[in-house]
């Protein structure tokens, strides 16, 4: 009963090879349904759950709304408007994990860090229960980090490979899919650190780190299934 997480920088393949490994052992491949079902235990909308864990505003962009809408609420509310000043602060720095630095009454903001990380842990865990899964992304192999006989696969690719591949899937232009590319990748950093506390590419956090830049999505396949079966066997073997 294999149960597989995959974690990768946007564009090095996660996808793709996820569903291929899902074929080749077949057993149930996860991805957005992590989301809906960690919606369902919070009461927030998917696309939210999904854009608190990955848009992406550009730091000017962020600081500029963030003072904007700032000075717009002391205007009316009063400078001792405290909530103004608090949690959104933290979005000031460049590095920081992105969230909306609108109006706080708006879902995103109004999804609490905590719910929204034990909600979606809660949902990987009972993937993991079930067994027989391929568990793309959401940081699903820290939460899941102590769970005897999963095996946490890492992705990597090139820089111009990820915006290559952007631009193929999302019909962008260059600078569109490098800009696309970057920023996405600093916010799942960014979620790692503030979540987790660790870094995505630690390679201590995976039982292998597959560079598709060296192999095509096929080999890599090829290569986590080995290492599930291996894995597995193994974990068979100590119990």
């Amino acid at each position: 009963m294999p149960v597989i997480t995959i974690n990768g920088p946007v564009g090095s393949g996660p996808i793709e090879v996820g569903q291929r490994v899902s074929q080749l052992l077949h057993i149930n491949y996860v991805d957005r349904l992590v989301f809906a079902e960690a919606a369902k235990l919070i009461g927030s909308p998917v696309g939210v759950l999904i854009e608190k864990e990955q848009r992406v505003i550009g730091f000017r962009e962020k600081l500029g709304r963030f003072l904007q809408t700032t000075l717009e609420r002391s205007a009316v509310a009063g400078i001792s408007g405290e909530p103004y000043f608090g949690r959104g602060i933290e979005l000031l720095p460049a590095e920081t994990y992105i969230e909306l630095a609108g109006d706080p009454s708006t879902p995103a903001q109004m999804v609490n860090d905590k719910a929204f990380i034990e909600a979606t842990t809660n949902v990987v865990v009972d993937l993991a229960r079930s067994g027989d899964v391929v568990i793309i992304g959401r940081g699903a192999n820290i939460m899941l980090a102590d769970v005897p006989g999963v095996v946490h696969v890492g992705m990597w690719a090139p820089l111009e490979l990820r915006i290559q591949t952007a631009m193929e899937r999302e019909n962008f232009n260059e600078a569109q899919a490098r800009k696309y590319v970057e920023e996405l990748e600093q916010a799942r950093i960014t979620f790692f650190n503030k979540f987790f506390k660790v870094n995505p590419h630690d390679p201590s956090l995976y039982h292998v780190m597959i560079n598709m830049g060296k192999i095509n999505a096929e080999s890599a396949a090829d290569v986590v299934k080995q290492t599930a079966q291996m894995v597995t066997a193994n974990s068979m073997t100590v119990n």
